[in-house]
């Protein structure tokens, strides 16, 4: 996916569906995609322009230099000239401005997540092949250079570890070294910005992340029933009972959750709503 200055629900509906497992230069774009269908109305014109500036700086810098120079020049750019921090993983202090690129790119502090994909999102510019290692809380990046295979500690500015400090990593955090695939990891993200609209009951923004996850899993039934306990909230009582509709063709109703039993007993029972014309908010 490349960056580009307008964004349409239907082609970031496509660029998700269409994610290669190790397409990790696409989950910038795809996050600058994501705000934009949040906020639709919004300019996100500095914020790509902050991304495609930053490619073309180190591009220039990085002529004529080896893979492992690309990398320092990369590494440092972020971590000492540009002074990128991470902000905390806590739950509770997780919301929308760290976790959001433009955010991020102003502040130069967010959540781990988003700084990993801006550098992944810059490797993938200089040609250097990353990937985000399977690590519970901790975030480790795998680089394969020359046939040899070097672990990065994002929380030491993306330092090398050496074999003990990797031992001691890995017992830590129960990684088995397996990377993330991409859309494994835009799901992370997605469902970080889900949990933080929860909190703040920003339910139109919230609404629409539900809309993203179930296009890239139509079968989670988590989200399904979720969403439809949402849309019967905000008045869209047809497409809430068509939500349920599917969710119980996959769930028993004794096993589901009361709240979507007494959802669907107050919607059955209810007199069928009006048909009601296209809402942006129902994509």
């Amino acid at each position: 996916m490349t960056l580009e200055t307008k964004y349409t629900w239907e082609k970031l509906v496509l660029e998700l569906k269409l994610l290669r497992s190790e397409d990790f230069g696409s989950l910038v774009p795809l996050c600058i995609g994501i705000q934009s269908a949040l906020w639709p109305k919004d300019n996100h014109e500095t914020c790509l322009r902050s991304v495609q500036f930053m490619g073309f700086e180190l591009l220039k810098t990085c002529e004529q230099k080896s893979e492992a120079e690309r990398w320092e020049i990369l590494r440092s750019f972020l971590f000492e000239e540009k002074g990128f921090q991470l902000s905390s993983m806590r739950p509770m202090e997780v919301n929308e401005e760290t976790l959001l690129m433009n955010s991020v790119l102003e502040d130069r502090i967010g959540h781990p997540l988003p700084v990993v994909f801006l550098l992944l999102h810059l490797a993938h510019f200089l040609d250097l092949p990353m990937a985000l290692i399977q690590a519970r809380h901790h975030f480790l990046l795998k680089w394969v250079r020359s046939g040899k295979t070097i672990y990065l500690d994002l929380y030491n500015e993306c330092r090398a570890l050496n074999d003990q400090e990797l031992i001691q990593v890995l017992n830590r955090s129960a990684s088995n070294l397996e990377v993330w695939s991409s859309k494994q990891l835009i799901t992370q993200y997605l469902e970080l910005l889900m949990n933080s609209f929860e909190r703040s009951q920003n339910l139109t923004q919230l609404h629409t992340v539900y809309n993203l996850l179930l296009q890239i899993d139509e079968t989670n039934t988590s989200i399904l029933g979720q969403r439809a306990l949402l849309r019967h909230k905000l008045g869209f009582t047809r497409e809430a009972l068509s939500d349920l509709k599917r969710y119980f063709s996959f769930i028993e109703k004794s096993n589901a959750p009361s709240e979507l039993q007494q959802c669907w007993l107050e919607l059955e029972s209810a007199p069928e709503p009006p048909s009601r014309g296209p809402s942006e908010l129902l994509h």
